[in-house]
């Protein structure tokens, strides 16, 4: 049966192989390095048990006072093991599944545990008199407690964050001027990445009192808001119908909650509008922000409304009409000449529609608007939604909104779309018949090939998209190739 002496070796020895192998494991194998220091625990204590060694009491007086030292120096790593195995069972027995990604309340319990492990050691092993260790303990802590005591209010703040939870690892956050992603959460401090892509580390003493605006809750509405200033010179009731309009151009904007126009402030100089509205992803914020801004300044162009304010003079240049700017807006039109808008201009037809009515459709025989299914359809006002047909349903693809144009495509090749085009609201549409638009084609074919190459670049995409499957063509150079043959059967061009 092993002796005391045999019982210090074979500690020694778990000791040395504890230490050893809590620093060779890396920390992505800590199932094998809980396992591994479990192990070693379990066999320690065997040990102590095998060779009368009791960690719960003071080691016995031996002559060889470094086998005596080293007695006591193993007795208190069997604590500090026991510490970390206890700290580890009740961090994944007792906190949340939520709390392992914060790691303020791990160190929190397993400070208070290594503080009781460190307590039962003194008094079992090193027998110091408890009353006496606490008391110097005391002082020492109202010492401590004074230095660190900016330290100490960060710790307990961070307590309170930890237990409220206004926010989550991952949430993007605004705390008084400071707005970024949370990206850690410990005992002193919470670190954001802001926009710039910099890490921001706030206090928790500052966080706890500042204001926290989380952005990411609730997770599936998040709020928008764009303000205005326009001249006091227009009626507002036609500000706000034309913002509305606006709000339900966007197709990523929430029909519930509906989106709401509010003026915010009268003065003599201007007045302040506001559209609040909602996404359903945080990600979408920025762009559909930016979507209804440029929403904005076309639905308020088709009413002739500058967004001006009455400090900014008008200029004294010539003011183009409805017709030339909703023309000069098309991408394909860049090409033609001043004389060659103006004769498009006059053969543009006008078109109004109420809401729900159908604008185009290649679904029936007949056209609403009477010029055709292979037209090009510009709206000068209102919103209108394209759908296509997908497992016996119509899909919404596209908003159109002031200025967009449908059937360019079907214009210059005669492709006829697959698409059903309705009214959102009450809807104005300038129609141009592809009968139109072939004197110009036959008067310079250089400007058919730069419609035709204008198509494929930017708007053929969307167009196939509405194409008949056994219609689309193949990609690249195909699409111009497959628009130029179009063209020149539509408008009777000498190949």
């Amino acid at each position: 049966m092993p002796n005391l002496e045999d019982g210090v070796f074979y500690g020694s020895a778990i000791v040395l192989l504890d230490l050893v192998g809590w620093r060779l494991m890396g920390l992505g194998a800590s199932g094998l390095r809980l396992f591994v220091r479990a192990l070693l625990f379990v066999t320690l204590t065997y040990i102590f048990f095998r060779s009368n060694i009791n960690p719960l009491a003071p080691a016995p007086a031996n002559p060889d006072k470094f086998r005596h030292v080293l007695t006591l120096g193993i007795e208190l790593f069997w604590w500090f093991q026991a510490a970390q195995l206890s700290t580890i069972l009740l961090d994944r027995l007792i906190l949340p599944k939520s709390w392992h990604r914060e790691r303020l309340f791990q160190d929190v319990l397993g400070a208070l545990v290594h503080l009781a492990a460190a307590v039962a050691a003194i008094a079992y092993v090193l027998d110091w008199p408890l009353r006496g260790v606490l008391v110097t303990s005391g002082a020492l802590a109202i010492i401590l407690g004074l230095a660190i005591q900016s330290t100490l209010n960060d710790v307990f703040s961070g307590v309170v964050l930890n237990a409220t939870q206004p926010f989550r690892l991952g949430d993007s956050v605004a705390i008084d001027d400071v707005e970024g992603q949370v990206v850690e959460s410990n005992w002193r401090a919470t670190s954001l990445i802001n926009g710039q892509g910099n890490i921001v580390v706030v206090p928790n003493s500052v966080a706890a009192k500042a204001k926290i605006v989380n952005n990411s809750e609730p997770a599936r509405m998040h709020g928008i808001t764009v303000t205005l200033e326009l001249t006091p010179e227009v009626r507002p009731a036609r500000v706000v119908e034309a913002l509305e309009r606006a709000a339900a151009s966007a197709r990523d904007v929430l029909e519930n909650p509906k989106p709401v126009v509010n003026v915010r402030r009268a003065g003599t100089d201007s007045i302040e509008y506001e559209i609040t509205c909602y996404v359903d992803a945080l990600s979408k914020k920025s762009g559909t922000k930016n979507t209804l801004f440029d929403l904005a300044f076309r639905h308020l162009a088709s009413l002739e409304i500058d967004m001006r304010s009455l400090s900014v003079s008008r200029d004294g240049r010539e003011r183009l009409s409805h017709r030339q700017r909703l023309l000069r807006g098309i991408e394909m039109f860049h090409t033609l000449d001043d004389a060659e808008f103006a004769k498009i201009e006059a053969a543009l037809t006008r078109h109004e529609f109420d809401a729900g009515e159908t604008i185009y459709t290649s679904f029936r025989d007949d056209d609403p608007t009477g010029v055709g299914k292979t037209a090009l359809h510009i709206l000068d006002s209102g919103v209108a939604s394209v759908t296509l047909p997908q497992n016996g349903h119509q899909v919404e693809v596209r908003r159109m909104a002031p200025g967009d144009a449908i059937g360019q495509s079907g214009i210059v090749s005669g492709m006829q779309l697959h698409a059903t085009v309705r009214a959102v609201t009450h809807v104005v549409i300038y129609c141009l018949d592809k009968s139109d638009l072939t004197p110009i084609i036959k008067a310079r074919p250089e400007v058919g090939h730069q419609m035709c190459r204008a198509l494929s670049d930017h708007q053929a995409i969307e167009d196939v998209f509405m194409t008949p499957a056994e219609l689309q063509p193949a990609t690249g150079d195909g699409i111009f190739a497959w628009l130029r043959e179009g063209m020149q059967r539509l408008h009777d061009l000498v190949q």
